[in-house]
C-alpha cells in the first residue's frame, strides 16, 4: 500500500510501480497528508498501467546488457571505450544481471549484484575491489543517465540509490630530486625524453605522446600543452604554456632532432598510442639505477630441485653463497613499484619539497582545483618528517649521557623501575615569612600542605615537611 516517509527535511511518496517493485520519488509537500496522496495517485497511475489502460513511461524491450552495448557504442568516451567495455563485459553483460529487462533492474537488485561480486567475483574470476566497484557503479551511472537524455529511458537512475564504497588510498611510490637525472641516466634512449617531460612538468601519458615539435619555443623556453594523444584538447578541455626547466632542454633538443611531427615519437616517427607502455622500461631503468627496495637472491639450482626455499631478500647485491647447497646465488633487483604517472606524482612533490606555493604547483599541474594538488599529488617522506621534528624540539635540551644509558637499559628491559624518568626539577629550598594577610589567611583556612612532588595532598602524619602555601594566586616553596 501506498505510504509517505520524511527523510532530511523532504517528505517521499512511496508506491508499487507498473513493475511490481517499490519505489520512492520526492516531493515538495510540507506535510506527511499530501505526500500520501500524491503515493495513492501514484500507484493508482501504476495499476493502469499494468491493466493496460495507460501506456507505460519507459516503453522499451531492451535489457540491461544491450543497454550497455548502446552505451559503448554510442554514448561512451573514446579515451574510456577500452576499459569500460572491458568492465562492463565482464561484471555485467555477461552475467545474469545482464538478461535482466530494464524495468527489472532495481537499486536491490544492482546492489545484490555489487556485492557478489565483492565476494566471490565472475566465474573464473577473483572478488573485485571497492575501487572497481566504484569504476563500474560510474559506468552505469553514466549509462542510465545518457539513455535518459535519449529517450531511450523514463524511468530513475537506480544506480543512485546502491551503497558507495570507500576506496582506501594507495602509498604512492615517488622519486627525489636528486634521484630523477639518476633514473633518466639508465632510462631506454627511446624512453628517455617521455620519461624526462613527465618527471620536469608532470605531463600525463597522453600529454606527453601528443607533444608536436611545433609546440616548443626555445627563443622564450616555453613549451605548449595542448592535446592528449590526436585529441584535440587535454584532460581540462584547454591548452597551457609551461616554461621548460633547465633540466628538461637537453632532452627537448634531441626531441626537436627526430623524424616526425611529434616531438617525442616512437621508433617510426609516429605518435605514441594508448597501447604504448612504458612501465617495463621505467622499471629496468629504476632497477639499474639502483632505486630498488632490495634484492632478491635466488638459488637456481634448488629452483630446479623444487626445494621449499629458493630466495632469499637482501637489501644489498652483494654475491652470496646458497645455505642449502653452497652454489652462487643470483641476485635480482626489486625495482620501487612505481607507474609512469607515478613520475607526475614526483613531479608534485618535488616542487612542494622545494618550497614552491601550492597554487604554482597547481598551475604547473593544470589541476582544476588546488585540493586535488595537495591532497592528491603532495606526498611527504619520512625525511620530512624526521625534519619537521627536529625543527619543533631541536631546542629542547638533551638527556645527560648517564640518562640515555639509563633510559637505554629500561627499555631493553633491564629493570622496569628505571621506566620511571623525573621530569620536574627538584624543588627549590627557601625561607618564608609569611605576612600579616597570609597569616589570617591561613588562620582561617587551614595551613596547605603537599607531598613534596606537590601536586596532592599530603596525607595525615607528613605535616612539617616542605610545603606549598597558597595566597591570592602566588606559590611560595618552604
Amino acid at each position: 500500500m501506498a505510504s509517505a516517509y520524511r527523510k532530511r527535511g523532504v517528505w517521499y511518496a512511496r508506491f508499487k510501480s507498473a513493475a511490481g517493485t517499490w519505489q520512492s520519488r520526492a516531493t515538495t509537500f510540507a506535510n506527511k497528508s499530501g505526500a500520501v496522496r500524491l503515493a495513492l495517485d501514484m500507484e493508482h497511475k501504476a495499476e493502469r498501467q499494468r491493466l493496460g489502460l495507460e501506456p507505460l513511461p519507459e516503453q522499451t524491450a531492451m535489457t540491461l546488457a544491450e543497454l550497455c552495448r548502446w552505451w559503448l557504442d554510442n554514448r561512451c568516451p573514446e579515451a574510456s571505450r577500452t576499459r569500460a567495455e572491458a568492465a562492463l563485459r565482464r561484471n555485467v553483460i555477461d552475467c545474469r544481471v545482464g538478461s535482466l529487462p530494464m524495468l527489472a533492474v532495481t537499486p536491490a537488485e544492482l546492489e545484490q549484484h555489487f556485492v557478489m561480486l565483492e565476494k566471490k567475483g565472475t566465474p573464473g574470476g577473483r572478488p573485485l575491489g571497492p575501487s572497481t566497484i566504484m569504476h563500474l557503479r560510474a559506468y552505469l551511472r553514466a549509462t542510465f543517465n545518457n539513455a535518459r537524455k535519449a529517450g531511450i529511458w523514463g524511468g530513475n537512475n537506480p544506480v543512485g540509490d546502491t551503497q558507495p564504497r570507500k576506496v582506501p588510498r594507495r602509498a604512492y611510490a615517488t622519486l627525489t630530486a636528486d634521484e630523477v637525472p639518476v633514473m633518466l641516466a639508465h632510462a631506454d634512449p627511446d624512453w628517455q625524453g617521455f620519461f624526462a617531460v613527465a618527471a620536469y612538468l608532470g605531463l600525463r601519458k597522453g600529454e606527453a605522446a601528443g607533444l608536436r615539435k611545433s609546440d616548443v619555443d626555445l627563443d622564450l623556453m616555453l613549451i605548449t600543452v595542448r592535446a592528449s594523444y590526436d585529441n584535440d584538447t587535454t584532460k581540462g578541455k584547454r591548452a597551457d604554456v609551461l616554461p621548460i626547466p633547465p633540466p628538461l632542454l637537453p632532452y627537448v633538443v634531441t626531441g626537436l632532432r627526430t623524424r616526425g611531427a611529434y616531438l617525442f615519437p616512437a621508433a617510426d616517427g609516429s605518435m605514441r598510442t594508448h597501447h604504448s607502455d612504458p612501465q617495463k622500461s621505467l622499471r629496468t631503468a629504476l632497477s639499474q639505477a639502483g632505486i630498488v627496495e632490495g634484492y632478491d637472491h635466488v638459488c637456481r639450482c634448488c629452483k630446479a630441485k623444487k626445494r621449499p626455499v629458493t630466495t632469499w631478500r637482501h637489501a644489498d647485491n652483494t654475491p652470496r653463497d646458497c645455505p642449502t647447497c653452497g652454489m652462487r646465488l643470483w641476485p635480482r633487483a626489486i625495482p620501487r613499484p612505481m607507474r609512469f604517472h607515478d613520475l607526475r606524482h614526483s613531479a608534485a612533490t618535488v616542487l612542494l619539497r622545494a618550497g614552491v606555493d601550492a597554487h604554482r604547483v597547481q598551475r604547473i599541474l593544470r589541476h582544476a582545483s588546488v585540493t586535488t594538488t595537495t591532497g592528491t599529488y603532495a606526498h611527504l617522506v619520512a625525511e620530512d618528517l624526521r625534519d619537521a621534528m627536529t625543527d619543533a624540539w631541536g631546542d629542547v635540551p638533551m638527556l645527560e649521557a648517564a640518562e640515555q644509558t639509563e633510559l637505554m637499559a629500561a627499555m631493553a628491559g633491564a629493570d622496569s623501575a628505571l621506566h620511571v624518568t623525573r621530569v620536574l626539577p627538584e624543588p627549590e629550598i627557601c625561607e618564608f615569612t609569611p605576612t600579616w594577610r597570609e597569616r589570617k589567611v591561613l588562620k582561617m583556612q587551614g595551613e596547605v600542605v603537599a607531598r613534596p612532588t606537590g601536586f596532592e595532598p599530603v596525607a595525615p602524619g607528613l605535616e612539617g615537611r616542605c610545603s606549598i602555601r597558597m595566597s591570592y594566586g602566588r606559590a611560595r616553596v618552604t
